[in-house]
């Protein structure tokens, strides 16, 4: 059983994994790189297939862990080079649906938790984890040789806003599987302690909107469901309405509320129209954009572009996010023009306004310890995270000799008896322009 990351080791984003046995293969993930400051290529990146390139017939299908373009956001132009099935949870199919358009639709196949499914000579298996994403998922891969956990991208919380704590006796169990291995997100590694609940921003936004004078915008990510269901509560507690704002954030809301992932039992929510009838401290806006993407919401918003809103004096704007990695500058740019316009800006260095969905260290830790490994992966993170979370695995039980410390390209074989490092194959950055 050879494991063989072609993106997402060694860098944030582009991730995919290669599991290949008996001339078979399975793939994990298909996602696009993050933006950077040290690389200034016009186009979005994916994961460099060269290796697949004369397997075509090899591959069985791709398994996608969560509806996040660093997982899902290189899918359109992997199938254009691979037709293969693509298995994912229902709302993550959706989320997918939305990135490809309607080619290659027929593709897509929805799984359901624990059920068991075969592709050739791979069995697998998808389990629910925490993320800042509902139907978020690890899979478990088996084989005669070996067996493969991938956690996917995970935190433990114990209280979450949207569905349900890990379960960890399900975890304790995967410990059975023979010559196993661990591949787990490394994002955090570097980060003491526990990351905190969902639930926990629920006192300090309750706060924040009870004593706005006007009319607050929260700027969060369209995907980040649990977030958007307790502005709903919150708004509905102090008797606010909310409107969403934002073409991927309307869409995702709508299909949410259709299919019970977000309820608005109260209809709280109403149209961004039917919410310029309503006095300023009665309305709530969320808003994509929580980076400042130029074309987003806030982003537009920021910079006296949107059409329909403009910051006002009284306005208190809550950027609930932290910046993702190389895009500090935009982030900031962003807060300082709504300060500008008059808008009183709330924003993760000066409040609690937003939480990770990614494991700290002791998360990372009780994933280890629950598994119990053979063999660990450290995947999900550049190469200072994925040192920190192999020191982690080492205090943890894992032999030294067993942890395979890793980047693209690498490959790690596993037979009955062992497991080594393999030769390294092609791997790399490929630049799609829109």
């Amino acid at each position: 059983m050879k494991i063989i990351p072609l993106g997402g080791l060694g860098e944030i984003g582009k991730n995919m994994m290669v599991v290949e046995y008996n001339s078979q293969i399975l793939i994990i993930d298909a996602g696009i790189a993050f933006p950077s400051e040290i690389n200034s290529n016009s186009g979005f990146g994916v994961a460099d297939t060269k290796y697949l390139s004369d397997k075509k017939n090899m591959i069985k299908g791709i398994l996608i862990t969560h509806g996040h373009d660093d997982h899902i956001g290189g899918l359109s132009y992997f199938l254009s080079q691979f037709q293969v099935p693509v298995y994912s949870t229902p709302l993550t199919k959706n989320f997918i649906e939305f990135k490809i358009g309607n080619k290659n639709k027929d593709n897509l196949h929805i799984v359901d938790f624990y059920e068991s499914y075969k592709l050739g000579e791979f069995q697998f298996q998808f389990f629910p984890v925490c993320h800042s994403i509902p139907d978020s998922a690890g899979i478990l891969v088996k084989t005669a040789t070996a067996s493969l956990v991938h956690t996917g991208d995970f935190k433990f919380d114990d209280n979450p806003t949207i569905g349900n704590p890990i379960n960890t006796e399900y975890l304790s169990s995967l410990s059975s599987n023979k010559n196993l291995i661990l591949c787990s997100d490394s994002t955090y590694a570097e980060k003491p302690g526990h990351t905190d609940s969902e639930s926990v921003l629920a006192t300090n936004l309750e706060e924040i909107i009870r004593n706005a004078q006007g009319r607050v915008l929260v700027a969060t990510f369209s995907s980040l469901l649990s977030r958007v269901q307790q502005i709903i509560n919150i708004s509905t507690k102090l008797e606010r309405k909310v409107a969403v704002v934002g073409r991927s954030m309307i869409r995702n809301l709508n299909f949410a509320l259709d299919s019970g992932y977000v309820r608005d039992p109260k209809n709280t929510v109403i149209s961004l129209k039917e919410s310029s009838n309503l006095h300023d401290n009665q309305i709530v806006l969320i808003t994509t954009g929580a980076q400042g993407e130029i074309n987003s919401a806030m982003g537009l918003i920021s910079n006296m572009r949107h059409s329909e809103l403009k910051i006002q004096k009284g306005d208190t704007v809550v950027i609930s996010s932290s910046p993702i990695p190389g895009n500090e500058v935009r982030y900031s740019h962003m807060i300082n023009n709504i300060f500008r316009q008059g808008g009183e800006v709330i924003y993760q260095s000066i409040s609690l306004v937003h939480v990770h969905g990614h494991g700290s260290q002791n998360d990372l830790k009780r994933m280890i310890t629950l598994v119990r490994p053979k063999y660990f992966i450290p995947i999900h993170g550049e190469t200072r995270h994925l040192v920190a979370h192999a020191k982690i695995a080492e205090n943890s039980g894992v032999e030294a000799q067993n942890i395979f410390l890793i980047e693209d390209g690498y490959t790690v074989e596993i037979t009955k008896d062992k497991a080594i490092l393999g030769p390294r194959v092609a791997s790399g950055t490929t630049y799609i322009n829109h």
